[in-house]
């Protein structure tokens, strides 16, 4: 890993998006952080490590994490991934249609990324902040209990001008159950069945003039982000390639990069177009593609450290 001083913050796009991103050298964070770049690293060093990925949207984890999800899995981390809302507002159908295609394509995105299970709470699409936040955060608090999630993947939950409400409470109600999962006296009559677990690694996917610590090179991962977008076909875009092939082709016209096949050309459109905020990126670090988060480290704590220092130096 490679630090570099400055704490960033992203400008002019949303996760997602084709908008161009800049990277300037100060953010409006009050004391200025190492940038840390996050590469590759050799063998399965995260084997028996287990982490979480959670999003409210069928679209949101393959954009803005798919290439972090697929490394932290190349390493040796077990993945699975959680998603809050039925997103039955998203698709070219009826809400029940919807919800049925959102379902199928989240189950074909996440086997393209490698995740070993899947859990969906189906909770009403854009309409989650009149949900309980207490039972969603139970629920969470559960399954990080039942898996020994040590890392979790999610949005940042402090961000601003956040207008999707499933996103912004899922963000918010991740971090609590990150906090509570480690405490024995929150959820006890969950303890007959789980054990607390303390997830001690978060990394939070920043958004437009979201502040962030970290960039993760996932130039070696970026085939499997793009398969991971192209399953998203009622949200995400994952068929424009084919139905810009098709539109062309009526006028009798064609782009060669779009290929003769359909799933040549939504990989070349996902490749070509909706990935460029993540190409853009990364060329500001000197990689090829790259994500950004708001990167907590819960391992070690600064009050352990500072103890474990003083004791080498003073101890008789």
């Amino acid at each position: 890993m490679e630090k570099r001083k400055g704490f960033r913050n992203i400008g002019g796009a949303l996760l997602g998006s084709t908008a161009g991103m800049t990277v300037p050298e100060s953010g409006w964070a009050a004391q200025p952080q190492e940038v840390v770049i996050e590469r590759d690293v050799p063998g399965k060093p995260q084997k028996n490590k287990v982490f979480a990925a959670v999003h409210a949207n069928l679209k949101d984890i393959p954009y803005y994490a798919g290439g972090t999800c697929a490394k932290l899995i190349n390493e040796g981390y077990t993945g699975y991934i959680i998603r809050t809302s039925n997103d039955e507002q998203s698709g070219e159908g009826s809400a029940f249609q919807n919800i049925l295609s959102n379902e199928s394509e989240h189950v074909k995105m996440a086997h393209k990324i490698g995740f070993a299970d899947i859990f969906d709470f189906y909770h009403l699409n854009h309409k989650m902040d009149d949900d309980s936040v207490l039972e969603i955060r139970g629920r969470l608090i559960f399954i990080f209990r039942l898996l020994k999630v040590d890392t979790v993947i999610t949005y940042i939950p402090f961000g601003f001008d956040e207008e999707n409400p499933d996103q912004w409470l899922t963000g918010r109600v991740v971090a609590q159950a990150c906090l509570m999962a480690g405490l024995k006296n929150h959820y006890q009559e969950q303890l007959e069945v789980v054990q607390p677990c303390t997830v001690k690694e978060r990394y939070y996917a920043v958004g437009a003039g979201q502040p962030f610590n970290r960039v993760v090179d996932i130039s070696s991962t970026i085939e499997k982000k793009i398969d991971a977008i192209v399953e998203c076909k009622s949200q995400g875009g994952g068929n424009k390639g084919l139905l810009l092939r098709k539109s062309l082709s009526r006028e009798g016209k064609r782009l060669p990069i779009l290929g003769s096949d359909d799933r040549t050309a939504n990989r070349e459109y996902v490749k070509n177009f909706l990935l460029t905020p993540y190409k853009r990126i990364g060329e500001q670090f000197g990689l090829s593609y790259a994500e950004c988060f708001n990167y907590i480290d819960q391992r070690t704590s600064e009050e352990d450290k500072l103890v474990e220092e003083y004791t080498k130096k003073n101890a008789l």
